[in-house]
Formats: structure tokens, C-alpha cells, sequence
């Protein structure tokens, strides 16, 4: 038996909708967040007149959801500022897989900009996720005991 250095080795945040292998890519976890955010949106948690646009950096294992419609000058508290954000940031993390140790590195990374009226971000929040942590089961090495 191999012995586990920390609990945390052996925990993930692994999302709801995130999978390993054909059809979990980033780029169709992409389109399925760009469905997650029409759904959304039809259910009221974005306003109609907020504009998403999702980009998949394969190569820095970005994925980038560019946030239009929003400003201070409208939104003087930041109160929809700040639901829209962390409801974009919270449905990303669906299609996540964030191992707690510290080595592993994230399925993806995700970056949201709040995009002025001027097309430079006023407002971002990146990082890899939020949810539930769930236990994994660590690989077992072949050894002997001797």
C-alpha cells in the first residue's frame, strides 16, 4: 500500500458536468457552458441585454467568457455585477476538474472579463472553480513489502 502524505492528495472538485475522455475536451466543454448560459439567461439569471462571448485558449488551458452590457455607471453597487460573475464563474465550474494537491494542474483555468463601453475590462475574476470536493481514489504502485 502506498502511503497518502496528505488527504488533500486524494481530493478533487470535480464538476457536474466535467467528464475524462471523448466528448470532455475544453473546447466542447465550451459549447456546453455557451448552452448552460442561454439557459440561463431564459431563466432570468442574465440580463437580456448582457452579451457573452466564450474563447477556447487550448495551448494555456484558458477558457475566457468576455462579459459585454455591464458597468459601474449603470450598476453603481455592483450588485448584477457581481451575481453575473459568480453565476458564470459558478456554471464553468460545472464542466471543471480541479484536483486539490499541488501539483496537478486544472482541466482548465477560467477567466471572466467584464468588458466596458470603452472595450477594456473594468471588473475580472479568474480561477478554476467552485463546488463540492469528492474523494478519488489515489493510483495504486506496484511494491513490495520487504
Amino acid at each position: 500500500m502506498v502511503p497518502i502524505e496528505s488527504t488533500v492528495n486524494c481530493l478533487v472538485l470535480w464538476g457536474a458536468r466535467a467528464g475524462v475522455g471523448l466528448g470532455y475536451t475544453l473546447e466542447a466543454a465550451a459549447v456546453r457552458l455557451a448552452e448552460d448560459i442561454a439557459e440561463l439567461r431564459d431563466d432570468g439569471g442574465v440580463p437580456a441585454h448582457v452579451r457573452t462571448v466564450i474563447t477556447v485558449l487550448p495551448q494555456q488551458r484558458v477558457l475566457e467568457i468576455r462579459v459585454e452590457g455591464l458597468s459601474v455607471e449603470s450598476d453603481p453597487d455592483r450588485t448584477t455585477i457581481r451575481e453575473v460573475t459568480h453565476a458564470l464563474f459558478e456554471l464553468a465550474s460545472y464542466h471543471n476538474i480541479v484536483a486539490l494537491d499541488a501539483t496537478t494542474p486544472p482541466l482548465f483555468t477560467q477567466r471572466i472579463l467584464l468588458i466596458g463601453s470603452d472595450g477594456r475590462p473594468f471588473s475580472a475574476m479568474i480561477g478554476s472553480g467552485v463546488g463540492d470536493v469528492d474523494s478519488v481514489t489515489p493510483p495504486q504502485k506496484n511494491r513490495r513489502d520487504v
